[in-house]
């Protein structure tokens, strides 16, 4: 019973919201225009819990709602691999992703939905199952580098925020698409269909957003079928501000040569809540949250047979989190603590929970045109016992336009429940793995004139016990272990500027992850980041209102995936109650791995349309 508690009482909490939305709402009209800025709350939850002047002393990216429409992307991993520094490496277009970011693997993010926390307790290949598609999202928020005195575990490389939007109307997208068989049969198709559904005002307001999208796909066992279904209002209560939010994804896709060479079948089904309300008390802010995240996931190596092999996970992460905010010494002090609970019931893992509860403190002050940022968080887990992460980030203007800023943090993650307990023939788990622990040192600057955008990063991580699957050269299985001292120099520049009438932004990374590996053996995610990204976006218009999206990624991979490159175009034109789309992603039917032995598609086309109602 105790596990249905919390979600029980957010459906409840969101029905009485939408009824007092509805109740207290006038008029629904036909615009799907965000609501007044006032909603958006001043913080960004990814880099601090101080307001604005906290962001100035880090690498932050934040991408607001015109900017994730200009780039078109359909599906979060999309969005997120249009990022420089992102490696989105994908198992299938619709399937499952891993998100690397500068070097740091799929596992050593923070990944947040309205600042709560949703990375999955049994793998981080099951934590972008979310409910959630670009259209959905009111701004992202991305913060680069560690993160571990705002976030606590896992936040090593970075933290992704994706922050929901708010509409009012109805809106409704569908597409439809035609992919290749790369293995030389009959071509597949595919459809997907977004209603969202939103009222309010800048006191209340409740968007209903749901969808579904199946695909044949590109070779045998190869298709995917998605439904979701995403809650999110907020409403003024009690002198503060109630937000909560509330999500469901199920779906199956084939998942062939995904962790060995057989045709496979993998279903999974992700439910998300989580409640937060935040009030003035005196002349403090207090904010408190809840949240739960389920997740199912059901595995067979032959989709034929599943007698021969099948492994059935539920994973439950919950927890609570409080601070207070307030001015103090001249700048702003933020004092608060975490509960988190992991929980696994598999047939193979297991049955395990683990519970790691957390102080912290962060202190923010601007001292004429320097900017200083300091915290510090412990955390004790039960598997892993004490970790302590300070940080300390320094930033100067120079002008108006320029500024240089300098941090240096230390990071930590715990094993995943996979890491330590999961055996079968071609993979074996560790139970005696220690946590990894990380420092990160960056130096970087930005500038801004009426013309150009250019901002540079210059970072070091010096990581210890480092978790990973190794093998004997193609001699399984793979076992996962601690590597030792690791160190990880990374070089990050991004350039925006108008060339005549061509929009054109660029972004390079560099990594250089020191190899730690004896001769002879292999390392199955540590070392599948690219070593030379380049990421170029060009937008420009055409005849008859028709303006084109361009986007190329070109990756230098180390041994033994190979070196690729790919163009994506998306044409798009407006018309009387929306817009029409024509996309075309791998435009040049490029042939590439981002997982080493699952093929990804060649070119594919899309027809799409948007449509206020």
């Amino acid at each position: 019973m105790r596990r249905h508690t919390l979600v029980e009482y957010l459906v409840c909490l969101l029905l009485t919201m939408t009824a007092t939305t509805l109740a207290t709402t006038t008029s629904v009209g036909a615009d799907s225009t965000p609501l007044p800025a006032a909603l958006v709350p001043p913080v960004l939850v990814s880099a601090t819990r101080l307001s604005d002047d906290g962001a100035q002393t880090r690498h932050i990216v934040v991408l607001d709602r015109d900017e994730i429409d200009r780039r078109g992307a359909s599906s979060l991993a999309e969005l997120l691999g249009t990022v420089p520094g992102f490696d989105a490496q994908t198992r299938g277009p619709f399937a499952q992703v891993d998100l690397g970011m500068d070097g740091a693997t799929y596992s050593q993010l923070v990944i947040l939905v309205d600042g709560m926390r949703v990375n999955d307790p049994q793998t981080d290949h099951h934590t972008l199952n979310l409910p959630l598609t670009p259209a959905d999202l009111e701004r992202v928020e991305i913060l680069h580098g560690a993160a571990s005195s705002v976030h606590g575990a896992d936040a090593v490389g970075g933290v992704i925020n994706l922050v929901p939007r708010t509409l009012r109307g109805v809106h409704l997208d569908v597409a439809t698409r035609r992919i290749e068989d790369i293995d030389g049969g009959d071509a597949g198709t595919g459809s997907d269909i977004h209603l969202r559904v939103g009222a309010g005002n800048a006191d209340r307001g409740m968007t209903l957003s749901g969808g579904r999208l199946r695909s044949d796909g590109y070779r045998e066992t190869t298709d995917a079928d998605e439904d979701r279904l995403f809650l999110f209002g907020h409403t003024e209560l009690g002198g503060g501000r109630l937000s909560a939010q509330g999500g469901w994804q199920d779906k199956q896709f084939g998942a062939r040569d995904f962790y060995a060479p057989f045709p496979s079948r993998e279903w999974t089904e992700a439910r998300l809540a989580s409640a937060r309300y935040e009030r003035p008390v005196g002349a403090s802010l207090a904010s408190g949250r809840v949240f739960l995240r389920r997740h199912t996931d059901r595995f067979v190596l032959i989709e034929t047979d599943p007698s021969v092999y099948e492994n059935n996970h539920t994973s439950w992460l919950r927890g609570g989190e409080a601070h207070v905010r307030r001015a103090a010494a001249g700048g702003q002090a933020v004092v608060g603590g975490e509960w988190t609970q992991e929980e696994i019931d598999s047939n193979n893992l297991g049955q395990h929970t683990r519970n790691r509860w957390g102080g912290f403190v962060e202190y923010g002050t601007s001292r004429g045109a320097w900017h200083i940022n300091a915290g510090l968080r412990a955390d004790h887990q039960e598997q892993t016992g004490w970790e302590a992460a300070p940080s300390l980030s320094v930033a100067r203007r120079l002008d108006e336009m320029t500024r240089v800023y300098a941090s240096v943090a230390r990071s930590y993650r715990a094993p995943s429940f996979t890491e330590f307990y999961y055996s079968d023939p071609n993979n074996v788990g560790n139970a005696d793995l220690a946590a990894e622990r990380a420092w990160q040192y960056e130096i970087g600057a930005s500038s801004v004139t009426a013309e150009t955008h250019v901002a540079g990063a210059i970072f070091l991580r010096q990581e210890n016990d480092l978790v990973d699957y190794v093998r004997a050269t193609d001699t399984p299985p793979w076992a996962a272990q601690n590597l030792g001292e690791m160190r990880t120099l990374g070089v990050r520049v991004n350039g925006a500027r108008s060339i005549g009438p061509i929009d054109t932004r660029l972004g390079y990374t560099y990594i250089d992850k020191e190899q730690t590996l004896a001769s002879g053996m292999q390392s199955k995610y540590v070392f599948s980041h690219p070593r030379h990204q380049t990421n170029v976006t060009l937008h420009h218009k055409l005849p008859a209102l028709i303006s084109a999206h361009w986007q190329i990624l070109a990756r230098e991979r180390l041994d033994p995936l190979d070196d690729y490159a790919r163009v994506d175009l998306l044409l798009r034109r407006p018309i009387e109650w929306g817009e029409v789309r024509l996309r075309a992603a791998n435009l040049f039917d490029a042939t590439y791995e981002e997982i080493l032995g699952v093929p990804l598609p060649g070119r594919w086309l899309g027809v799409e349309a948007s449509v206020d109602l």
